[in-house]
């Protein structure tokens, strides 16, 4: 409760301090009085993107108390459904798994009220080695050390997709001495790092500061998969994936593109969010991107070819009524038709 007031404090202050030129009321009609946004944990790039969000917003709807809440891609969803948030931030693919009433949602519930506001970061199926490792491919992975998270997570399930989609199995990494271990993420590139281990996996954010950090240790490497390997892969497993060409320097090792699979990262909203509310969320952020995407490095790859496209779910029609009166291209989706 303390956390949530001192928020509500600061919000009310940061909007009282803006000049009345800068900060582009809405009518009484358009603001809510609460707007709660699904964030992440706390220091994570979800909790500090929907803290940034809160932010950029409070000068949009000054009289709105705006609270951002702990959370994940996954717990955003539910929270959504449920009503105990107004918008969040979600992965396409685990939005599109919630609407078809799969993890993180169930057969019984499927979250089917979410919509699309924008389209703001990209996340890809990255397995780092050292730029000098003689990994080149999934089958160079059997005997070796290796991290996919931990079982049941998103990583890991996407690294036994992965692995299948090129008649792999796990057994296969611990073949000759090889360990697969179940480590955090904070564990697994410390080992990475350290030389501890042999290959991260994981379906990340890109280029992710804590991969670029590794690299004042030694340089990095993003594996690059072979295109029948992904095709397989979008044919069994991929829904909510597309096709993610990595591109050359990325990382300092990364000599040639690294050909993977990934997903988006976006903004959603309930259905239920007026339409004249979700047009000024998306106009607000729309129209200071640059503050937006200072907000975090991640935020960095929005752009007018990128914002309204890949969100999978249905874009909500405030969000759609504005790319359409600034001639944004959007993507339209076939769920709910």
């Amino acid at each position: 409760m303390t956390d949530t007031l001192t928020r509500r404090r600061l919000l009310a202050t940061a909007a009282a301090a803006l000049p009345l030129a800068a900060m582009p009321r809405l009518a009484a009609a358009q603001a809510p009085d609460f707007l709660t946004i699904g964030g992440g944990p706390s220091g994570g790039v979800f909790g500090i993107v929907g803290t940034g969000v809160a932010d950029i917003l409070s000068r949009v709807f000054p009289s709105s108390i705006i609270d951002v809440q702990p959370g994940g891609s996954g717990p955003n969803l539910l929270r959504v459904r449920d009503g105990k948030a107004d918008l969040g931030i979600t992965s396409a693919n685990n939005a599109l798994d919630a609407w078809e009433g799969r993890d993180p949602a169930t057969p019984d519930r499927p979250v089917q009220n979410a919509r699309g506001l924008m389209n703001i970061m990209q996340s890809a199926i990255q397995i780092w080695v050292d730029a000098d490792s003689d990994i080149r491919s999934l089958d160079d992975l059997r005997g070796k050390q290796v991290s996919a998270g931990q079982p049941g997570q998103t990583s890991w399930l996407a690294f036994e997709n992965l692995l299948a989609a090129a008649g792999m199995t796990t057994d296969d990494i611990e073949a000759d001495g090889g360990k697969l271990h179940p480590l955090s993420w904070s564990e697994s590139h410390e080992a990475l790092r350290n030389g501890q281990l042999d290959a991260v996996m994981w379906l990340s954010l890109w280029p992710h500061p804590t991969v670029m950090q590794n690299e004042t240790v030694r340089k990095m490497r993003a594996l690059s998969f072979d295109s029948a390997v992904l095709d397989k892969f979008m044919a069994d497993s991929g829904a909510g994936f597309e096709r993610v060409t990595l591109p050359t320097g990325l990382f300092e090792g990364q000599d040639v593109p690294a050909e993977t699979v990934g997903t988006n990262t976006i903004l959603f909203a309930s259905a239920d969010m007026p339409d004249d509310t979700a047009y000024a969320i998306v106009k607000q952020l729309w129209e200071n991107l640059d503050d937006f995407k200072a907000v975090h490095s991640l935020l960095g790859n929005i752009s007018k070819e990128t914002v309204g496209r890949g969100m999978i779910i249905p874009l909500h029609p405030g969000a759609k009524a504005y790319f359409e009166e600034m001639g944004i291209p959007y993507s339209e989706s076939s769920l709910g038709a």
